[in-house]
């Protein structure tokens, strides 16, 4: 980077721009781009993908980057910056990402993962929070501007509807809700997508075909699983219809019981059912849902990481444990520990029976 200053004035003198034209557009005053082309300072990096793309280059070309050397860096840092993020040291991750910004301005990867480190620094409601969202919006913002890739732009959208999300939820934040809409309605709908429409297009009967069927059914029956589970505190002490309905119909789907990436949705929704049918005075049901559920979170856990899909309408797909997406529990089969020992709301009585008790047991 060390040579950036003279990069930058070699581009301009190239291009007839003065230093007071570049400053303008970079939202800068002369002053600072001549004390960058005299190497007195240096721009700031958020700053980078923007003099890149107002002079038509690469910011590898403004930093001399070596593209092998970058791809083995990018790979580091990625590795590194998910080991943080499953221990929750947000704080480091995102102190991670700003080293990794700086020494590869151009992955707007960094600048999302950045976004997603800050805004889980301080826990729900938390008004601390409150503090890095300047920081949050430029990030989103060079994001939005200079990213040419769909599913990083796409990406940063739902970190900043989370984020916003948030901040509503503080009081006095001046942040609401209903700001998450315009970026709503930038994202694609549901059968816009590429699980989606991917099964349109390769021919009847390939095996891409089938492996691409296999996908988007996954995609959907987790979706389902998410809104069911959405929906869940709003249906407890109700009919349990609803949640019968969605595991009847996934057991339905992938009678082999390889659930993969909907497992824990499958795990979880059998404990809401089993919290209904308690409310509802079926406990013998209720004990059937949350031996199952144990049953099901110990079965996950003791998995490999990599398995391959047997049921047939997802047969052949392979789904990674290591990478899944898990509602944000390190270890499921703890959580559903935690939850029947004091987090479902259960009666006292029910939570003495002896079934119950070996149930938890289950889970060592």
């Amino acid at each position: 980077m060390i040579h950036i200053g003279a990069t930058i004035k070699k581009l301009r003198k190239e291009n007839n721009i003065t230093q007071d034209a570049l400053a303008k557009f970079l939202g800068v005053s002369y002053q600072s781009v001549s004390k960058w082309e005299r190497e007195e300072s240096y721009p700031d990096i958020m700053f980078l993908p923007a003099i890149a793309s107002f002079f038509n280059v690469t910011t590898d070309l403004l930093l001399g980057v070596n593209t092998v050397d970058k791809e083995n860096r990018i790979k580091d840092y990625e590795e590194k910056y998910r080991a943080l993020m499953i221990k929750e040291d947000y704080m480091q991750a995102s102190e991670l990402m700003k080293e990794a910004i700086a020494e590869i301005p151009d992955n707007y990867s960094f600048l999302v993962y950045y976004m997603d480190a800050l805004r889980l620094i301080y826990p729900y409601r938390d008004e601390r929070a409150l503090e890095f969202k300047d920081e949050v919006e430029r990030a989103f913002s060079i994001v939005q501007d200079y990213c040419t890739n769909d599913r990083i732009r796409t990406h940063a959208k739902v970190v900043m509807c989370h984020y916003i999300q948030s901040l509503s939820n503080i009081e006095n934040s001046g942040v609401d809700i209903s700001e998450i809409e315009p970026i709503l309605e930038e994202m694609p709908v549901m059968r816009n997508t590429r699980d989606f429409r991917a099964i349109m297009f390769y021919p009847m009967g390939s095996e891409k075909r089938n492996i691409a069927c296999a996908k988007a059914l996954s995609e959907i029956l987790q979706l389902l699983g998410e809104i069911i589970n959405r929906k869940a505190s709003c249906i407890l002490e109700r009919d349990p219809d609803i949640i019968e309905a969605y595991l009847k119909f996934i057991e339905t789907a992938m009678p082999d019981g390889d659930y993969g990436q909907s497992s824990y949705l499958v795990i979880f929704n059998y404990g809401y059912l089993g919290v209904i049918k308690h409310h509802n005075g079926d406990d013998e049901g209720a004990l059937e849902c949350f031996r199952k559920e144990a049953e099901l979170a110990v079965k996950y856990e003791e998995m490999p990481d990599i398995t391959t899909h047997t049921s047939y309408l997802v047969e052949g797909l392979e789904f990674n444990k290591a990478t899944a997406f898990k509602g944000g529990y390190e270890n499921i089969a703890y959580a559903i520990k935690e939850a029947l020992e004091d987090g479902y709301d259960l009666s006292d009585e029910f939570r003495a029976k002896e079934e119950f008790r070996n149930i938890i047991n289950l889970i060592k």
